[in-house]
């Protein structure tokens, strides 16, 4: 039941995400972002990686899925310290709450991939990837949100 709640809400989460992509590449210079194209770099940078951790975890690849929580942690202190990019206070917060999301998974990852000989009989690598990552995807779908203006996401 947890493994369907955790792909429910990765799939509203991506959903959401892919959504505010597509329409906040044509509008950053909305209210609450700073409507540059280094904003807008940053974003889609942050979709990427997080789409690929979504990949990467729903296939049970621990060592890629490592890999790019590695690769987040650079982006994610630059959006957090607003030394780079021209961001909102609210929006350096979320993105030092999705570093610290980043954090706890990649703590988890790695106790997991130090595990993995001894789980045949424990739950599939790619359910407890997904449940690792739950806080730190939706962070980074905040993230996205904010550093694309805060578009309203589109409801059925």
């Amino acid at each position: 039941m947890k493994s369907a709640l955790a792909r429910a809400v990765t799939i509203f989460v991506t959903a959401t995400a892919v959504t505010l992509t597509g329409v906040g590449v044509a509008t950053a210079g909305g209210p609450g972002g700073s409507g540059s194209s280094s904003t807008t770099s940053a974003a889609a940078s942050v979709q990427t990686l997080r789409d690929q951790l979504v990949s990467r975890a729903d296939n049970g690849d621990v060592p890629g899925t490592r890999a790019t929580l590695g690769d987040l942690d650079p982006l994610l202190t630059d959006l957090a310290q607003g030394d780079r990019y021209t961001i909102q206070a609210k929006t350096r917060d979320t993105a030092a709450t999705a570093l610290q999301e980043n954090t706890k998974a990649r703590k988890g990852v790695d106790e997991l991939a130090a595990q993995m000989q001894s789980r045949q009989s424990l739950p599939p690598v790619s359910a407890l990837l997904n449940a690792l990552l739950q806080r730190v995807l939706i962070s980074l779908s905040a993230l996205v949100n904010d550093l694309l203006g805060g578009l309203a996401v589109p409801v059925g």
